[in-house]
């Protein structure tokens, strides 16, 4: 367990929110307290995950916070080593920023990649993304020359769907648009061979939104991987319970993970999973303290100093999208009936105006000058 400062008592009232979510989590069986602590730490970038904070509060904060530790989970943990895996290709579906990171990341593990593109000119722009960041690990001394021309000859691009037939897992990676994860869905339900899982990068939905889509029996799973994916350790593996051979299924994922050079962890099929769950409301938490009349600076410099994050709450919206803040908020909403998870006004008003955060040069903060 990591040994840090508890909160300030300030920074503490920001997270109160947070911290009463996670021991929601838990008690719902949405995730071990373990998973939930190694989510938010490598997913979220804490210095401590939720219950560990919560563990080093002294008993009045708790109090306070009206909060009781939920008690220690017996038995379980993820796979024994040598547990079966995928160790053949793997299809990505998607030529984005996500899709392109973890092209990469399955593709330095050893493994081919069947990339299914919309175009040869999106693929030849995956192509020279991939180029791109490869170089930039060379430079940095993660890589050599050969092995960057052995990444890049384990990728292949095509634009026809059955081309992905021959791999273990398929995994989308298109745009966090629900029409477009089912439109994928279904015209891969169509070619593979029945036994192929088809995994989900989403963020926002839920495994259940896209089985609808597929045929009866086809395996669908999330393999929520975060973004740079070919940095990013956290990748989150939801394999709902219904699904036949559910247990051995998140057993051989979660090993693959593994394998790829990933820390998995395991919940319940819920929209949010874990990390977008407890991180997406408390960042509307801290624009509802900004609203109260908190300047932007202190807002973020409060988390920081006060809690020891790497990035203000609202730095960190500039930095995923303030639309996609507000999207995520909504999708979660529409399931959920809490008023945290309500966009807050003024995340409405700063889209209205076009100010998205990094990607548009000003967001809670500016950015022009940089």
């Amino acid at each position: 367990m990591p040994v840090v400062a508890p909160p300030s008592q300030d920074a503490l009232a920001v997270l109160s929110g947070l911290l009463r979510d996670a021991v929601l989590l838990v008690e719902r069986v949405t995730a071990t307290k373990a998973d939930v602590d190694i989510a938010m730490r490598l997913g979220a970038g804490h210095p401590a995950g939720p219950f560990e904070v919560l563990a080093g509060l002294a008993p009045d904060d708790r109090d306070r916070l009206g909060l009781l530790l939920p008690a220690d989970e017996t038995g379980g943990g993820l796979e024994a080593a040598g547990a079966p895996t995928w160790r053949g290709p793997v299809g990505v579906v998607g030529t984005g920023h996500m899709a392109t990171g973890i092209v990469e990341a399955v593709a330095r593990s050893g493994r081919p990649v069947h990339v299914l593109a919309r175009s040869s000119e999106s693929g030849a722009r995956l192509h020279a993304k991939l180029n791109a960041s490869l170089d930039r690990a060379v430079a940095r001394g993660r890589l050599d020359a050969a092995t960057k021309q052995d990444v890049l000859g384990r990728v292949s691009v095509t634009t026809d769907p059955a081309d992905l037939a021959g791999g273990d897992v398929v995994i989308e990676a298109v745009a966090e648009d629900l029409n477009a994860k089912a439109d994928v869905a279904a015209r891969l339900d169509a070619v593979l061979p029945p036994s192929v899982p088809l995994a989900t990068n989403t963020s926002s939905f839920r495994v259940g939104d896209l089985r609808h889509f597929v045929s009866t029996g086809r395996p669908v799973i999330a393999l929520h991987f975060f973004n740079p994916a070919q940095v990013m350790k956290l990748v989150e593996v939801v394999v709902p319970d219904d699904l036949p051979g559910a247990g051995p299924l998140r057993a051989v994922a979660s090993a693959w993970a593994r394998d790829i050079g990933k820390t998995p962890i395991t919940c319940a099929d819920s929209r949010g999973f874990v990390v977008n769950r407890l991180l997406i409301p408390f960042l509307n938490d801290a624009v509802r303290l900004h609203e109260s009349g908190v300047p932007v600076e202190e807002v973020d410099e409060l988390l920081t100093q006060g809690a020891g994050h790497p990035m203000g709450p609202l730095a960190l919206i500039d930095l995923i999208g303030l639309d996609v803040t507000v999207a995520a908020l909504e999708s979660m909403a529409a399931v959920e009936d809490d008023p945290r998870l309500s966009p807050a006004r003024t995340l409405h008003e700063l889209v209205a105006a076009g100010r998205l955060g990094r990607k548009t040069g000003a967001g809670f903060h500016s950015y022009q000058e940089k």
